[in-house]
């Protein structure tokens, strides 16, 4: 087995190089993984480093395309390798590779492959070819794009999606929250949180400075239900996406306007004073009526931002590591 092994090891371009006994090292440490037929081997823009070799079975690599299917790149046989410019780069996967036979892969630990690297410059030096020669194609393609477009309006957008690196914000918030749909009820989300956020800082501070706090809170309630009806009036007239993401944030902000005052209750209470208040000889405050609903709006504020980070959460799982990654770039520099 072994033996079989080392010959498809040398088929993998950048391990040519090495000899039957380091290829013996690498069947031998690597650890072998099997994958059913239809099954997800690796995701495009997961984080992860390991390099895969395909030891037995067929599998297919796919992208997501700016419509949101997915587009066939190319096929891996036995003896193929993938994710070493992962491990190279420290960025996220590329594409996603699925068993479209029953698989069984050699997986080299990121640890392992970079020790190899330091230990046989050529297998670096191999990489680099590989990189330099995909670098040639990507540029290729581009000139491909721009002599092929007939409207200055095409060439634009696909030179600026083909341009959006794999370790990019951008292009994680395209291909996880926009591609999945998922953009309108993010928006909504954010605008409800940060909304909630700010009318509470206003409201604080015309109560420290005593400017007509009553009149803020009805103010930031009749605005509320006004953009709560402009909005669903509006999400029926429109189907723009431009269009219908304004609207996702008037609704979050008008959620939140109304959710400021927390019902009808408290809002009877500002625009009808004696309602509460029947013996005149008590005093209404409004402040300290205010405040007494203040463990509400932040149990509200962090229900809404728990639904948000599940909601999302394969967005946020990436641009996290993209953050650390990049951060660790800054300070190795140092």
């Amino acid at each position: 087995m072994i033996t079989r092994d080392v010959e498809l090891l040398r088929k993998v371009s950048f391990l040519e190089p090495l000899d039957d006994t380091t290829l013996s090292e690498i069947a031998i440490h690597g650890e072998r993984r099997t994958y059913a037929k239809g099954s997800t081997i690796v995701s495009e823009l997961e984080p992860g480093a390991d390099v895969f070799v395909i030891l037995r079975g067929e599998a297919r690599v796919t992208v997501v395309a700016r419509g949101g299917d997915q587009k066939l790149l190319g096929t891996l046989q036995e003896g193929s390798a993938f994710g070493e410019m992962s491990s190279l780069t420290g960025e996220l996967r590329s594409a996603t590779v699925t068993a479209s036979l029953d698989v069984e892969a050699l997986v080299i630990a990121d640890r392992d492959f970079d020790a190899l690297r330091e230990r046989r410059p050529e297998v670096a030096v191999a990489l680099l070819r590989i990189l330099s020669t995909r670098l040639a194609d990507a540029e290729r393609a581009i000139d491909a794009l721009f002599a092929s477009a007939k409207g200055e309006d095409v060439v634009p957008s696909e030179s600026k999606s083909s341009g959006d690196k794999r370790g990019s914000f951008s292009r994680v918030w395209r291909e996880l929250v926009v591609g999945k749909k998922r953009d309108l009820a993010f928006l909504t989300l954010a605008a409800f949180v940060i909304t909630l956020l700010v009318v509470r800082a206003v409201v604080f501070l015309s109560f420290e400075i005593d400017f007509a706090p009553r009149d803020v809170l009805r103010g930031a309630y009749v605005s509320g239900f006004f953009l709560l009806i402009t909005s669903a009036f509006a999400s029926l007239l429109t189907f723009r996406t431009s269009y219908r993401r304004v609207i996702a944030v008037a609704y979050g902000v008008a959620l939140a306007l109304i959710a400021n005052e927390l019902g009808v209750t408290l809002a009877f209470d500002i625009f009808y004073k004696d309602i509460h208040t029947p013996d005149p000889d008590v005093a209404f405050d409004v402040e300290r009526l205010y405040r007494r609903t203040e463990s509400v709006r932040a149990i509200v504020i962090g229900l809404a931002l728990l639904v948000q980070a599940a909601y999302l959460r394969r967005f946020y799982a990436r641009a996290a590591f993209i953050a650390r990654t990049r951060a660790r770039r800054i300070f190795s520099r140092k």
